[in-house]
């Protein structure tokens, strides 16, 4: 009995933990997909934000790889880029270079 307490006990402790990770990721993937789009004016869609945000690792707002990838969007945006899709190559949370492929949002979108 004691041991299906403590099973139990773990499971909504690991929900829990999944949980949160996966609401910061989020909290992030919101602030880089603010971020670009105050800097250099590049509008993204939602799913593309959250997509490179869980790519790269972005667990805090501020941290190397969302940094690195809004300096990477930007460049591309004052190359002149209008195409519907950029990718960019980055180095996510463990240093290991990612390749990732963001989505212009349509005006209705942003």
């Amino acid at each position: 009995m004691k041991l299906r307490i403590l099973g139990a006990f773990a499971l909504v402790l690991a929900a829990t933990s999944h949980a949160q990770a996966g609401d910061r990721t989020a909290a992030a993937a919101i602030f880089f997909r603010d971020v670009t789009k105050s800097t250099c004016g590049f509008k993204m869609t939602p799913e593309s934000a959250l997509k490179a945000a869980t790519t790269l690792g972005m667990s805090d707002p501020i941290s190397e790889p969302s940094l690195s990838a809004v300096v990477a969007i930007c460049g591309e945006v004052k190359k002149g880029n209008k195409s519907k899709t950029i990718v960019i190559q980055v180095p996510d949370n463990r240093k290991v270079l990612r390749k990732v492929m963001i989505e212009r949002a349509k005006w209705w979108q942003a």
